[in-house]
C-alpha cells in the first residue's frame, strides 16, 4: 500500500504534505504553525480525498493535518486555518472545501479577481476538464501585492506578492521569519523522487491562460527580492514550489531559472515535440491548442510546456 499524503518538516514551523492523488500531479502542500496563536496557514490543499491514488491513511486534508501535524504535542482543538492559494488549479484547491465548511479564511489574489469567480472557476481551474468537483469555497480576503497577511489582528508576518504568468493568479508568499519563498507554479525543478519512490518529471507548464511576458517579469521581480533580502545576511532565502521542490536556495534557483527562460526564448533549448493540448493533459483540458515541449539534453534541471503561440512572443520580448 502506498499513503495517500506523507509529510515532513521543512523548517522549525513548516511541514510540507505531498498528496498521492491519481493525476500523478503530487502536489506540494505547506501548513505553518503558529502554536502561540492556535493558527495554522494551510498554503494549497492538494488535489481532494475524491483524487486520491494513496491507499493508505485518511483521505481527508484537513483530517490528516489534524492527526499529523497539530495533534503533535498541541492538541487539536481551538484551531484557526487560514488557507493561501497560489492560484486555481484543482490540484491546489482540491482539498479546500473542508476549510472553508469549518469558516477559514481563504486568502487568493487580488490580481485578477473575475478569472476565478464562480462563473471561471470550473473552467479555469480544469476541474471540468479533469471530471472532477469543482470545490464550493468562497474567497474571503483577495490579498493586495506586498501586502502583509493578518488573522485575528495578528500579523503573521507573510508577505503576499502577485506572480501572474503562469496564471493571471499566480500568488507567492514570503514567511519573513523563516526567510522561505513559496512559489507556487511559478517555477519548479523538473525531476523529484517521492517519499514512496514514485518518480517524478514535470515541465514548468503555461495552460491557454499563462502569459510568458508576465511570467519574465515575475520571475524577475522574485530575483529582486532574493537578492534583497540575501544581502548582508548569513541565512540565505530558500524557495519552495508547488511541485518537485520544497528546500532550494532562492537567488540561485531563480537566476537559473531565467536563464533557461531566456534560453527557451532564443531558440537555444531543444525544442522535443509539439503536439495537441488534448493530448498534453486527461480530458482534452488544455483543449486543441498546439503546444511545445522544451527540453535540454540529458538530466537537466528545467523544462518546459507551453502554448505554440508563445513563439511569437519570444520575438518581442525575452527575460
Amino acid at each position: 500500500m502506498t499513503p495517500t499524503y506523507t509529510v515532513s518538516r521543512i523548517n522549525a514551523t513548516t511541514h510540507l504534505i505531498i498528496h498521492n492523488d491519481k493525476f500523478l500531479e503530487f502536489p506540494y502542500i505547506y501548513v505553518k504553525v503558529y502554536d502561540n496563536l492556535k493558527v495554522a496557514v494551510i498554503i494549497d490543499t492538494g488535489c481532494g480525498a475524491k483524487s486520491t491514488k494513496g491507499t493508505r491513511g485518511q483521505t481527508n486534508l484537513k483530517t490528516f493535518i489534524d492527526d499529523n501535524v497539530l495533534s503533535t504535542s498541541r492538541g487539536t482543538k481551538n484551531w484557526t486555518f487560514l488557507v493561501i492559494c497560489t492560484h486555481c488549479h484543482f490540484d491546489h484547491i482540491g482539498g479546500i472545501e473542508s476549510f472553508a465548511k469549518d469558516g477559514a479564511t481563504i486568502v487568493a489574489s487580488g490580481y485578477d479577481k473575475y478569472f476565478i469567480s464562480p462563473e471561471n472557476l470550473p473552467q479555469n481551474s480544469f476541474c471540468k476538464a479533469f471530471g472532477v468537483d469543482t470545490p464550493k469555497y468562497k474567497v474571503t480576503h483577495f490579498a493586495d501585492d506586498n501586502e502583509h497577511l493578518f488573522q485575528n489582528d495578528n500579523d503573521l508576518d507573510l508577505i503576499a506578492l502577485h506572480t501572474p504568468g503562469h496564471t493571471p493568479d499566480s500568488l507567492a508568499i514570503y514567511d519573513v521569519k523563516e526567510r522561505w519563498l513559496f512559489a507556487g507554479d511559478t517555477f519548479y525543478q523538473r525531476a523529484a523522487t517521492m517519499p514512496w519512490a514514485e518518480e517524478q518529471d514535470v515541465p514548468i507548464l503555461f495552460p491557454p491562460q499563462g502569459n510568458w511576458h508576465n511570467w519574465c517579469a515575475s520571475l524577475e521581480k522574485l530575483l529582486r527580492l532574493s537578492k534583497s533580502e540575501d544581502a548582508g545576511n548569513e541565512k540565505m532565502l530558500r524557495v519552495a514550489c508547488g511541485h518537485a521542490t520544497s528546500d532550494a536556495l532562492a537567488t540561485a534557483m531563480l537566476d537559473r531559472a531565467i536563464d533557461f527562460g531566456k534560453r527557451v526564448a532564443a531558440g537555444k533549448v531543444r525544442e522535443v515535440m509539439r503536439l495537441p493540448g488534448k493530448d498534453v493533459a486527461p480530458g482534452g483540458s488544455l483543449g486543441d491548442e498546439m503546444f511545445v515541449y522544451w527540453h535540454d539534453e540529458g538530466d537537466v534541471e528545467f523544462s518546459m510546456m507551453a502554448p505554440e503561440r508563445f513563439l511569437k512572443d519570444f520575438e518581442t520580448g525575452t527575460v
